[in-house]
Formats: structure tokens, C-alpha cells, sequence
């Protein structure tokens, strides 16, 4: 066996770097998406439907950049996908694409039940058509949810097709839950500082505050997103969970709360939701760590 050959045995094995593999692969993965958010991210996240293409392609290139520094390093490291992570498995996986629906959905009704507790919101049923319409409503919401499912496949690629898998090999379940939800919510930097995403920029110390609870969110959601990743041995499981949490959540906050009521308090709005995330995401956590 030749020097060259010898050499791309070594790494596709993995003996070329031995216990540290994985670690490089890591730092590697974490470089390459934060350099590509830092660099687009705040360029991007105030464009609009029909702005600039340059802005648009700016946006795309920061919303995919842990699936771009994933395929990155997979490839560069011989990984590539050989472990099917990409292919939905729906047979024999039905509970985790059930649970991947309605967890979001619990979500999002236990945000809208802490919103009224706490903002006195008014939790009614707002439809002029009645059910019929808000059904109707929500089916039109499935366009939205398609390229939502597009956008997230950039994000559901770095942390539960690679991220959260390589941190679990070095620091546990627990540890991967907690470091990954933390990589995860600071790489939300840019649209928390340029748009006040969640919180709102006008939050008490912005943008610190809005970084730690959005890590908070993260590593809870994240708890959710991976029990999911399991259980379907996928990630089409978690980015429909995702991709729901990002549409019919706010589908149903729209449905049922007094938007009047709502305005100018997004920091405290954004506040329930973290604690309606950790009141999902915990116990998955606990199952998580049952079923291991």
C-alpha cells in the first residue's frame, strides 16, 4: 500500500488522529458555522420577501451553516452519510414521527397557557369562521411550514446529524444536552442583537439576557429535538418537530391569544416560552437519559 493510500486509509478508519478525531471534528465543525453566521448573519436577518437577492443569499448561507460545516468535515474526515441519518425510517419509528408533531403542539399550548397566566392574555378561540376557518387557516399554514422544513434542515443537520452525537462520545447524554444547547443558542447571536428575536430588544440587559435564555430554550429544546433523533434513528424526526414549533406554534399563540394584550411585552412573552420549553423538554430529557 502506497504513502497516499496508506494515508486515506488512516483517516477513514480514524487511527489518524486517534482519541483527538472527534475533538477536531468538533472545533472544526464549530469554526466553520460561526465564522459563516458572524459573516451573513448580521447582513441578513432584516431582509424582507422581494429584498435584494444578495441579502437572500446572505440569509441562506447563515441559516444552512451547521449543515454546510457538517458536510464539511463529514467528507473531509471520510464519514461522509453512511449511517442513513438523511432517510426518514418511518417503519418501525411511528412513535417518534408521532411524538415529533405533538410535542411541538403541547409546546406551544403550555406557552399559550403561561402567556395568559402571566400577561392575562385572554386564552379564547379567535376565528371569525369558526373551526372550519381556523382549520382551513392552519392547512394554508403548511406552505410556510414547507420552507420552514427547508430552512431548518440547515440547523437540524449540524446539531443532530453531527454535533450533539460527537459531544455525547466525550461528555455523556447530559453533557451533550447542556454544551450542544449552548453552542446552539449562541449561534443565534446575530438575529437576537439585529432583530431582538424572542425577547425583544428592549429586554433588561440586552443582548446578554436574550443570549443566556435563549441557551436555556436550547438546551431544552434540544433535549427534545435529540429524544426524537433516537428514537427514529433520523433527523427528518426532528426537523419536522422544528419546523412545527416554528410555524403551528405560532400559528396557535395567533389563534388564541389577545395580540392587543401582547404588544410591547415580548421579553415577558419570550420568558413563558422558555419555561414552556423546559417543561417539555426536561422530562425527554429524562426519558432520554431512561432509555440509554
Amino acid at each position: 500500500m502506497d504513502s497516499v493510500k496508506r494515508h486515506e486509509f488512516m483517516i477513514a478508519e480514524g487511527k489518524g488522529f486517534g482519541k483527538y478525531r472527534d475533538l477536531i471534528q468538533i472545533v472544526l465543525f464549530i469554526a466553520i458555522e460561526y465564522t459563516l453566521i458572524l459573516v451573513f448573519g448580521p447582513q441578513s436577518y432584516s431582509f424582507e420577501t422581494g429584498a435584494d437577492m444578495k441579502l437572500q443569499v446572505f440569509y441562506h448561507l447563515a441559516a444552512f451553516s451547521p449543515a454546510i460545516a457538517c458536510v464539511i468535515v463529514r467528507y473531509a474526515f471520510g464519514e461522509g452519510f453512511k449511517d442513513d441519518i438523511l432517510f426518514p425510517k418511518f417503519i418501525g419509528h411511528g412513535k417518534a414521527y408521532l411524538l415529533s408533531v405533538a410535542l411541538p403542539v403541547i409546546f406551544g399550548l403550555v406557552a399559550c397557557v403561561l402567556v395568559t397566566i402571566v400577561l392575562g392574555a385572554g386564552f379564547t378561540f379567535k376565528s371569525e369562521g369558526g373551526v372550519f376557518d381556523a382549520v382551513l387557516n392552519n392547512m394554508l399554514m403548511s406552505v410556510s411550514f414547507y420552507y420552514a422544513a427547508f430552512i431548518l434542515m440547515g440547523e437540524e443537520l449540524g446539531w443532530r446529524a453531527f454535533l450533539y452525537d460527537k459531544l455525547e462520545k466525550h461528555c455523556g447524554l447530559h453533557g451533550a444536552v447542556i454544551i450542544g444547547g449552548i453552542i446552539w443558542g449562541v449561534w443565534h447571536l446575530p438575529p437576537l442583537v439585529c432583530m431582538g428575536i424572542n425577547f425583544g430588544l428592549d429586554a433588561p440587559g440586552f443582548p446578554v439576557t436574550n443570549v443566556v435564555l435563549m441557551c436555556i430554550f436550547c438546551i431544552s429544546a434540544g433535549a427534545m429535538m435529540q429524544l426524537l433523533r433516537k428514537m427514529s434513528d433520523s433527523v427528518i424526526a426532528p426537523l419536522i418537530a422544528h419546523a412545527v414549533i416554528d410555524t403551528v406554534c405560532n400559528s396557535l399563540i395567533s389563534m388564541f391569544l389577545n395580540e392587543e394584550l401582547l404588544e410591547g411585552k415580548q421579553f415577558a412573552m419570550g420568558c413563558c416560552l422558555v419555561t414552556a420549553s423546559m417543561i417539555v423538554g426536561i422530562p425527554c430529557w429524562i426519558a432520554m437519559a431512561k432509555r440509554k
